[in-house]
């Protein structure tokens, strides 16, 4: 089984793994999305905060949807704070995550580097953040040629075509790292798009891959793949990590940009006064040449 996951990630650019991710590693997350929706939304009813698990109930998702719709701003110290929370790294750095990614690398663990994790809220029918077909390489320089590196996707809830399961095209990263060239963004609360020339897309199959809490799916930094769109009354929570080979002669070491969000930056100098955090913008991500 083991040969043929490796395999499979060879050949086809990805595979799936089933039931990898602990679920207490999985609930420890979620009730970590549901106190942060405590803390911005000043949320104080009793009715939700009684409930075993409140973050698996629908009453939940109603709630941070129509957050996400009054309060957009404060939905994003959400998506900002989950960056750099312990219970998301804990699943990345999970023991069964770093020694399949190893593998698929072929190097050991000491070898490795991780890069932006992150934990992705779609809400139904909002595509601001809904990627078009792309390469996560684009994205992400540090191995030159995308070829020692690979992303986990790993969704906390079952995910099925309703609720936006990604879409791969097997054996699309045999093309080979593509020049890209971004779109403008529409404002902060789009996600910067770049995508596959059309003419590379249509040469490969559209695979949409549902799964189960639990799995997790890895794939090539090279791989063509798109957001799904989520047309369900639920959110469809996910995470990614991007790994690297940072032993290789093609890596450049970075570091993560202490981005602190603006709009609670704000909220926190007005009830606490001066302060001395930093006046900062996001890096963009891909170098200035490409666009």
């Amino acid at each position: 089984m083991e040969y043929q996951t490796i395999g499979n990630f060879k050949e086809d650019g990805y595979t799936i793994i089933k039931n990898i991710i602990p679920n207490r590693r999985i609930n420890t997350l979620l009730e970590n999305i549901f106190k942060l929706y405590c803390k911005f939304s000043n949320e104080s009813g009793d009715e939700i905060k009684k409930l075993d698990e409140p973050f698996n109930h629908s009453i939940f998702h109603e709630k941070l949807i129509n957050f996400r719709k009054e309060k957009p701003e404060l939905f994003g110290a959400i998506y900002d704070s989950l960056k750099t929370s312990v219970a998301l790294n804990q699943i990345l750095m999970d023991d069964s995550v770093i020694e399949n990614i190893s593998k698929f690398l072929n190097v050991t663990p000491s070898e490795l580097s991780i890069s932006e994790p992150m934990c992705r809220l779609d809400v139904p029918e909002d595509k601001r953040n809904v990627l078009f077909w792309h390469q996560e390489r684009s994205f992400f320089p540090q191995n030159r040629d995308g070829l020692k590196g690979v992303v986990s996707w790993i969704p906390l809830s079952d995910v099925d075509e309703e609720m936006g399961a990604i879409h791969i095209s097997p054996k699309s990263h045999e093309e080979g790292f593509l020049e890209p060239k971004t779109e403008k963004k529409e404002n902060l609360l789009h996600t910067t798009q770049i995508p596959v020339p059309e003419e590379k897309i249509k040469k490969y199959e559209d695979v949409i891959v549902p799964v189960k809490k639990g799995d997790a799916v890895f794939f090539n930094m090279l791989l063509f793949h798109r957001s799904g769109v989520n047309i369900s009354n639920k959110i469809r929570f996910a995470i990614q990590g991007r790994f690297h080979t940072m032993t290789s002669d093609d890596f450049i070491p970075f570091d993560f940009i202490n981005y602190y969000n603006p709009f609670i930056k704000k909220e926190l100098e007005e009830k606490f006064g001066e302060s001395d955090i930093p006046n900062n913008i996001r890096q963009p991500p891909v170098a200035q040449k490409w666009k």
